[in-house]
């Protein structure tokens, strides 16, 4: 019994820093931190999410980060009618001015993702909230297209109702589900070559 316990002893002392020792660590943990901070301030965001800003301002749409990814978000209403996958002309006007930013990034892969609220529909056209939600991404989609962006580096895909960012409860939690959004996907594609 009393090697056991001198062992859980040793152990534990092992593993105990000096306070002294500590506080250098931590010392150094924070002029880290802090260089990091100052490095990310000087590098800021990128030229292309610079170059929406106007766009922002103006109300059309949003940039942030969600998990790691940078997703650029507009409003269903800014851009169709209800229960409608035509673009309004303001809404094809600012697809166009997005993707004429977005094209600079040859590198670059985007999907464009339909969301809807869970409102069920059920028309000759759409008969589902997934029939729109892809209606609608692969509207903006084409407009995106034929503003000059690269097929090679464009997708669509529709989540209907089922990715909420707010509450379907209220008016105003489904107007925020019903959108589209334009996501930087991760360098994780590799292509294949074909004959």
């Amino acid at each position: 019994m009393r090697p056991l316990i001198w062992m859980c002893v040793v152990s534990l002392s092992v593993g105990c820093v000096s306070k002294s020792k500590y506080s250098e660590l931590e010392t150094k943990y924070e002029q880290c931190r802090t260089k990091l901070g100052k490095a990310k301030e000087r590098s800021g965001p990128p030229a292309w999410v610079q170059q929406l800003q106007p766009l922002v301002d103006r109300g059309l749409l949003e940039v942030e980060d969600v998990d790691g990814r940078t997703v650029i978000g507009m409003s269903s209403e800014v851009l169709f009618r209800s229960g409608s996958a035509d673009l309004s002309a303001d809404g094809r006007q600012t697809v166009s001015d997005l993707a004429k930013i977005l094209a600079r990034q040859t590198d670059a892969d985007w999907q464009v993702e339909g969301h809807t609220d869970n409102q069920p529909i059920s028309s000759e056209a759409f008969p589902s909230n997934w029939d729109l939600g892809a209606a609608r991404a692969l509207s903006v989609l084409k407009v995106m297209l034929d503003a000059g962006m690269s097929a090679d580096h464009l997708s669509a895909a529709t989540f209907g109702q089922f990715a909420p960012v707010a509450s379907n409860a209220t008016d105003a939690g489904r107007a925020q589900n019903r959108r589209i959004e334009v996501v930087l996907l991760p360098e994780i594609r590799s292509r294949k070559l074909r004959k």
